[in-house]
């Protein structure tokens, strides 16, 4: 019997960073997935399919799956060697949230294997143990979006709510090929708020009055209005040194070719943007930007969270 899980990862439409500091901030799922297969075995294995592993590097202690398999064996009160195999369809670095739903799966598919369906709360805690693994301090928001999907209003320490809307936004999603450790960035932000407390509170209230108006001007599905918060948030972000070369080549070209507006998407320094723009624009700015060698695709809101299934 072979368990599999599938979870989504992530898009931040507004307030990564500050989010970790306690800001509301706003995430949806996205059409790109990891899927998790675990089944009974002599022996622990756990083997990544079309992924290169530097062996020199790498360490099984460090490997979040390594790290969830036994804090969920731990939870489930079991002991049997399992042989885990992740097929990714996120790239890694690219501020998808490949982590979060790689160990939303990995908690998903163990759990089923023994017959047990986690409660949310509780694949959410499973789940962090590996995210912070990796990245030291997250807020959680990552996880929360590929555990519920759709798009979700977040803040630290608060249960996440779902946001439903009358009508289903695209976005365009679009990857700059540099990569980024998540953590960096954080601490980037963490340093500010150490040197510049009053104004970093500012900010943090400025965030928040911010995604609360994203939120509204996506429920009037007002998408200009979306955009001028979008702009707005990445030039927060640019001033924190977040933005790369990569990153400002592909928001101008967005807003050059008709987007509303758009931004760094995560942890910046690299990663991936995200883009708002007429429908009758998309296409025409994801072809140009593949043809620019930017991994860009585009994602219709809500998409499905994890969901996990049996077969033999």
């Amino acid at each position: 019997m072979i368990s599999i899980a599938e979870a989504p990862g992530k898009i931040i439409l507004t307030g990564e960073h500050f989010v970790v500091h306690g800001a509301q901030a706003l995430a949806a799922a996205i059409n790109k997935r990891i899927r998790i297969s675990s089944s009974f075995s002599p022996n622990n294995n756990i083997t990544y399919k079309n992924q290169r592993i530097h062996s020199t590097n790498y360490n099984i202690k460090n490997d979040p799956v390594y790290v969830v398999r036994n804090k969920t064996l731990e939870y489930l009160g079991e002991k049997s060697p399992l042989s885990i195999t992740v097929d990714s369809g996120i790239p890694r670095g690219s501020g998808l949230g490949s982590s979060s739903a790689l160990c939303v799966a990995t908690a998903a598919s163990i759990s089923s294997l023994f017959n047990t369906k986690l409660d949310r709360k509780t694949l959410f805690n499973l789940a962090m143990y590996g995210e912070k693994k990796i990245h030291g301090n997250p807020s959680g928001i990552d996880v929360a979006t590929s555990i519920m999907g759709g798009i979700i209003s977040f803040r630290k320490g608060f249960d996440p709510k779902r946001i439903n809307l009358k009508h289903n936004p695209e976005l365009i999603v679009s990857i700059s090929g540099k990569r980024r450790k998540t953590s960096n960035m954080i601490n980037k932000f963490t340093n500010f708020r150490n040197e510049k407390p009053h104004s970093f509170h500012s900010l943090v209230n400025s965030s928040n009055t911010l995604t609360k108006k994203t939120l509204s001007a996506l429920s009037q599905k007002d998408y200009l209005a979306v955009g001028s918060y979008f702009n707005f948030f990445n030039s927060t972000l640019n001033y924190f040194g977040l933005s790369s070369l990569a990153t400002d080549t592909v928001i101008e070209k967005c807003l050059e070719l008709g987007s509303y507006g758009a931004k760094i998407t995560g942890g910046g320094g690299g990663g991936s943007i995200i883009a708002i723009s007429p429908s009758k624009h998309v296409g025409v700015i994801v072809n140009e930007l593949n043809s620019m060698n930017y991994e860009t695709f585009s994602v219709k809101l809500p998409q499905k969270g994890v969901k996990v299934w049996l077969t033999n």
